[in-house]
């Protein structure tokens, strides 16, 4: 039994579940209620980004799940073997491997513009300015759209991973 597959697999299939479980939950559920939420949907916000490690332990299973994918996609492809790439299942882990990285760099700018927006929110003392105003929707504008395009990408990853296997040129 290959113990090091067995492991590279368990943690990129739970890193995944994760990760994408946690976008799309932030996308399609959290988010609309702390909006619709207003100044206390703000607050839970903060506490989320500033008070827990859930930005932390997203970005680093994340990361994880990105690594052990290539590892993966390294030992699947022989190496990164043009032939092995060219069939169906590589041509469907490539798909799939790119949106998950480019998810990656996506859900790392939500983190930076995460923190960015709670630390901004933590340091009002009253309403915001017209200028800080303008900032927090240019912010949360940013973050809306970051969130969708991370989620539909990672849907994408999860799609093309699962048929993977069953993808025939």
């Amino acid at each position: 039994m290959d113990y090091y597959l067995l492991l590279l697999r368990i943690v990129h299939i739970l890193g995944g579940a994760f990760w994408a479980g946690s976008a799309f939950m932030l996308v399609q559920f959290v988010a609309p209620a702390v909006r619709l939420a207003g100044p206390e949907g703000a607050k839970f916000m903060q506490r989320l980004v500033l008070g827990t490690r859930f930005v932390l332990v997203t970005a680093a299973t994340a990361g994880l799940t990105v690594l052990t994918g290539l590892l993966l996609y390294w030992r699947a492809s022989g190496g990164l073997n043009t032939d092995w790439m060219s069939t169906g299942t590589g041509v469907m882990f490539t798909i799939g491997g790119l949106a998950g990285i480019i998810a990656l760099f996506a859900g790392s700018a939500i983190g930076a513009n995460s923190r960015k927006l709670a630390n901004l929110g933590a340091s009002l003392q009253g309403p915001p300015s017209p200028e800080q105003a303008t900032e927090i929707s240019g912010l949360q504008n940013r973050l809306s759209n970051l969130g969708a395009v991370t989620a539909i990408l990672l849907l994408v990853t999860l799609i093309v991973m699962a048929i993977a296997q069953n993808v025939f040129f």
